[in-house]
């Protein structure tokens, strides 16, 4: 799970390091409209997260899926209709919602998978996106330097595809069952 994570965020910081520069030489705008775009990208963060933690109650492994899923076609969007403004503020909005979508369903899935270590293993989530975020920056540096700043939008896509089947991997993780006076937890539930 923390593996998952770490790519998704490596994915997301990948191309979002290196947005202004995107935005200038690809889609051609500047100034006072950067923020602009900046900004609903933060929105949508904020009302990612609120919509993730609302999915991850009904199902945090589908949740995941959905938002890692949507991670990598907000990034091919990005690539695609780099040079028209609109859809680049779309995608921007979509990537935004998926990223911080996923994160309360990460966290969810982390705590239930880890048993009674719970509550220590709640701490982990972060730091495995604070390394992908340092990754992906990374990453993306790499790309623009061998290439053209578009090419830190396609790195963010291809480790996001594999966040995808990371994903789907992680969707046959179960939780431990923990023995409880001589029953198992799950058989108490019964």
């Amino acid at each position: 799970m923390l593996f998952l994570g770490f790519l998704v965020f490596a994915a997301v910081s990948s191309a979002l390091t290196y947005i202004v520069p995107f935005l200038e030489s690809v889609t051609g705008i500047s100034g006072a409209l950067i923020s602009a775009f900046l900004l609903a990208y933060g929105v949508a963060t904020a009302v990612g997260s609120f919509g993730g933690g609302r999915f991850a109650d009904s199902d945090a492994t589908r949740a995941m899926i959905v938002a890692t899923i949507g991670v990598a076609v907000s990034l091919l969007a990005l690539y695609l209709v780099g040079a028209i403004a609109v859809l680049v503020a779309l995608a921007l909005l979509a990537l935004g919602a998926f990223a911080m979508g996923m994160a309360p369903a990460l966290q969810h899935r982390v705590v239930s998978l880890a048993g009674p270590g719970g509550a220590l293993a709640q701490s982990l989530p972060s730091s495995a996106a604070n390394v992908g975020i340092a990754f992906g920056s990374f990453a993306g540096g790499v790309a623009i330097g061998g290439f053209t700043v578009s090419a830190a939008v396609l790195t963010g896509l291809i480790i996001a595809m594999i966040a995808i089947a990371a994903a789907w991997a992680s969707s046959f993780l179960k939780p431990p069952v923990v023995e409880v006076l001589g029953s198992s937890i799950s058989d108490s539930k019964r």
